[in-house]
């Protein structure tokens, strides 16, 4: 039993007693389960530890840099789990770059901007918005705009890489650097990609976060007689192959809050895990 269990279950003065249902997303249980590499990863992890948070289990199957979902493959489009706004039109994003110029032009016309975008998919999005940015050269032109994107899948990087990337320049690549790769747009900016949001060099910013906040890590809680409690994922005693929510000393109503896509379906959260998207519930009024 890991460290933080144990601290929930003593804090509650309750007996390691871990109850929970098999299944979350799908309102029947699922009959098979596809034993993956994260599932054995998963597994093996849990066995040696106790159960682990749902925040620790969505950052293992998303992100996970052997294993993880988002990490070497990918989900976008027809062929893929789902399909974002920019997939379908570029509207959205030539909308968004008149609205980003509006800004630079409404905060003083800083001498030079950084656009930054976290988690960019393809690159559809920010190639949208520099296309605007292209036909409003004459109004950007006093204006030093370089690219910077974070992005932890090197799988969707390259592809966005060929997305917005000049052909006739070669990419720079360095694996160990904060900054892992480096290259010029077709229209002649700089762009950079990053792992983390804290690397990107400070200076005047203006940030894009699209279908990117519901596949961050949460944690789970339910309310109990006894105060709240922290749901976990544990490995399911009566099916080998099979995980878990469960909380210390009650059952909890595991369908709520978080869901899996995959093939553009509802998928069972805990079933062949870092082969579905996972994606919780957000509620933007906290965002600030």
């Amino acid at each position: 039993m890991n460290a933080l269990v144990r601290r929930c279950v003593a804090r509650a003065g309750l007996p390691c007693i871990w109850r929970g249902k098999c299944y979350s997303s799908g309102n029947e249980p699922a009959e098979s389960n596809q034993v993956t590499p994260m599932l054995r990863h998963l597994m093996y992890k849990i066995k040696s530890t106790g159960p682990i948070t749902v925040a620790e289990y969505m950052k293992e199957v998303l992100t996970n840099p052997a294993k993880g979902y988002y990490v070497h493959q990918d989900m976008l489009g027809e062929k893929g789990d789902f399909i974002t706004s920019p997939e379908i039109s570029q509207i959205f994003g030539e909308l968004l770059g008149v609205w980003f110029v509006s800004e630079w032009i409404a905060s003083g016309k800083s001498p030079a901007f950084q656009l930054v975008e976290l988690g960019p998919g393809r690159g559809t999005l920010t190639a949208d918005i520099l296309r605007v940015f292209s036909q409003l050269g004459s109004v950007l032109k006093t204006c030093a705009i370089s690219i910077h994107l974070v992005e932890v899948s090197q799988k969707l990087s390259e592809i966005q890489a060929l997305t917005l990337a000049e052909e006739k320049v070669p990419l720079e690549r360095d694996a160990e650097s904060l900054v892992y790769m480096k290259g010029v747009t077709k229209s002649g900016i700089p762009v950079s990609w990053y792992r983390d949001l804290k690397d990107v060099p400070e200076g005047y910013s203006l940030y894009l976060a699209h279908e990117f906040f519901d596949v961050l890590p949460v944690h789970k809680f339910q309310k109990t007689p006894r105060g709240w409690r922290e749901v976990f994922v544990d490995v399911d005693p009566q099916a080998s192959d099979k995980l878990r929510f469960v909380l210390a000393p009650c059952a909890t109503p595991a369908e709520a809050f978080i869901q899996g896509f995959y093939g553009h379906q509802l998928h069972d959260v805990l079933i062949a895990p870092g082969t579905a998207d996972l994606t919780a519930d957000v509620d933007f009024s906290y965002l600030r």
